[in-house]
């Protein structure tokens, strides 16, 4: 219906459902917001979530809680949709803060699991932090701006001093930095794998972390008067997207891998948007939707044959002759996942990263470079999976393979996704072009110049080191797998602890903050509280009634006493 009426008046709409409160002279509303960019998000998300939907009817059919889960389910897409049509910062932030609520009930929905538990509970402790920021951001555009509605702040913006622009970037930067898994705040991606797979699908592809890059798109008109924060955007999505891909080439969880490939394509959205090119970040936003919920539903699929339900690779092998129509999915996802010729992931992909060398800057060479490199590791963790899950020799036991089946009814959304990770990259032309109309910085043109005036190699150096070094790593693992043991040991905890990121921020953070706590529990709410709060008050009366018993008692006796002695 909404895309009905866009198309039929051809301009951004505002539909007015109401006024949220009255500050002084501001009359704060709420309302709907559809134009070209909350058109092109709510189609991946529309269609993933249907599909996810679908898929979990037979994935959690014997679940005894599958009601519980539909109904959270359904509550995370309608405050992912009131995200994307919110006209205004207040109504955009129900919308973030109920996305999060939701995913911390479907993250910890098998909650008798104590690892699904506390994955649900790092990852809302993270958002937490990128709400806190959030707040403080909306709060500064009250003060500043008078208003939270997107169309005011897009219009005072340019008359705003740089440093007070730079303070309310930085601040949306680091909140959706929460929400989209960037270096610091990314701790918890790998952890909420601990949830039943529909859910990873629809996390990982089309709504909770591919939120924060929407709300920076949303508020592109203010990143684009603030260079500095372009730049630091750049570099934080470079160093991302190149340690992710490190990270998952020696991850042996299958979900986990994928959740890293998340993690790593979405910082080369932060790449482009670090170059303006917002547009482009968008198209790949549309794009990765489909092929990475293939890849998941994939994963689901295999992991569901399982008995064990054993989600580590190095457990698998073999299951070519036994999963057929998984594997083609999953060879439809990766591949578009790594950019290959003719399939989705190739128009969006690759564009973004010749963006990056026709900026023709330093900072844009040397990204260019370090997405170069997270390419080939995509392309080699990949194919990675594919060798260990299909082409290597069975691990399991013989009783494993012989119950080993497919549901059929799971395919249906499987083949969906996968026309649409071979297809949906022809699109590419309309898509982009719409965008144009309502960002401020559009890369339609800039396109058109590089696409002439790029060095070829360049063009093709991702795809071409990718298929090398991939097809070689697979040479190694079949003959050459006995390397040095001493480099390969320290290499390998390096990466498996994810570069020790994880302990740096528990040995300097967390563990500080807990100390803390403890010290401000055992001054405040055992000390002060217990004083003068409720059991303090409880004690003192308690302590005056009965000094004031003992004292009337006391009268009463004595008068009593002179009473008696009068009459005698």
């Amino acid at each position: 219906m909404l895309n009905y009426l866009y198309y039929m008046y051809e301009e951004p709409m505002l539909i007015n459902l109401g006024s949220w409160m009255t500050l002084g002279n501001m009359d704060m509303k709420y309302g709907l917001m559809i134009d070209q960019l909350s058109m092109v998000v709510i189609v991946p998300v529309g269609l993933v979530s249907m599909l996810v939907l679908m898929y979990s009817l037979d994935y959690m059919k014997l679940d005894p809680n599958r009601n519980r889960f539909y109904v959270i389910l359904s509550s995370f897409v309608m405050f992912m949709t009131i995200l994307i049509f919110s006209d205004n910062y207040i109504m955009m932030f129900m919308g973030w803060e109920f996305v999060g609520v939701m995913s911390y009930l479907l993250m910890s929905f098998w909650h008798t699991r104590l690892a699904a538990m506390k994955a649900a509970l790092s990852a809302m402790l993270f958002n937490r932090f990128g709400d806190t920021l959030f707040v403080i951001f909306m709060a500064s555009s009250l003060a500043l701006f008078h208003s939270v509605d997107f169309y005011s702040i897009e219009l005072l913006t340019p008359h705003t001093n740089s440093t007070i622009t730079n303070l309310l970037a930085i601040l949306l930067f680091f909140a959706a930095t929460a929400k989209s898994v960037q270096y610091p705040l990314n701790s918890w991606l790998t952890y909420s794998m601990e949830g039943p797979t529909p859910v990873s699908s629809l996390l990982h592809a089309a709504t909770m972390v591919c939120s924060g890059v929407f709300v920076l798109v949303r508020s592109s008109f203010i990143t684009e008067f603030t260079p500095s924060i372009l730049l630091f955007i750049l570099f934080i999505g470079g160093f991302t997207t190149l340690v992710s891909g490190l990270i998952a080439i020696v991850t042996n969880d299958i979900k986990k891998v994928i959740a890293l490939s998340t993690m790593s394509q979405l910082a080369i959205m932060m790449l482009a948007m670090g170059s303006s090119a917002y547009d482009l970040a968008m198209y790949h936003l549309y794009c990765h939707a489909f092929f990475k919920a293939l890849l998941f539903m994939s994963a689901g699929s295999m992991i569901h044959s399982y008995m064990s339900e054993t989600q580590d690779m190095r457990k698998y092998g073999g299951l070519i002759n036994y999963l057929p129509y998984s594997y083609m999915s999953m060879t439809m996802a990766s591949l578009s996942l790594m950019a290959m010729p003719g399939l989705t992931g190739y128009y969006s992909k690759h564009m973004m990263m010749e963006t990056l060398y026709g900026s023709y800057t330093l900072s844009g060479y040397m990204m260019y470079f370090m997405a170069t490199t997270s390419a080939t590791l995509t392309a080699i963790y990949s194919l990675r999976v594919m060798y260990l899950t299909f082409f290597n020799n069975p691990k399991s036991n013989k009783n494993m393979y012989t119950y080993m089946h497919e549901s059929y009814f799971l395919l249906i959304p499987m083949t969906i996704l996968a026309l649409y990770s071979m297809f949906l990259g022809y699109f590419r032309d309309n898509v982009i072009f719409n965008l144009n109309f309502n960002l401020p910085y559009s890369s339609y043109n800039n396109i058109m110049d590089i696409e002439f005036t790029i060095p070829t190699i360049f063009k093709y150096l991702p795809m071409m080191l990718g298929l090398s070094l991939s097809l070689s790593l697979v040479y190694i693992y079949e003959f050459m797998y006995k390397m040095p043991t001493k480099y390969k040991k320290y290499i390998y905890n390096y990466l498996n602890q994810r570069i020790y990121f994880d302990h740096l921020i528990n040995n300097l953070i967390i563990r500080k903050t807990l100390m803390f706590s403890g010290y401000l529990n055992e001054l405040i709410d055992n000390g002060l509280t217990k004083v003068l709060g409720s059991s303090g008050i409880s004690r003192l009366i308690y302590t005056s009634n009965n000094r004031l018993s003992y004292s009337v008692t006391i009268i009463f006796i004595n008068f009593i006493i002179l009473f008696i002695f009068n009459i005698l």
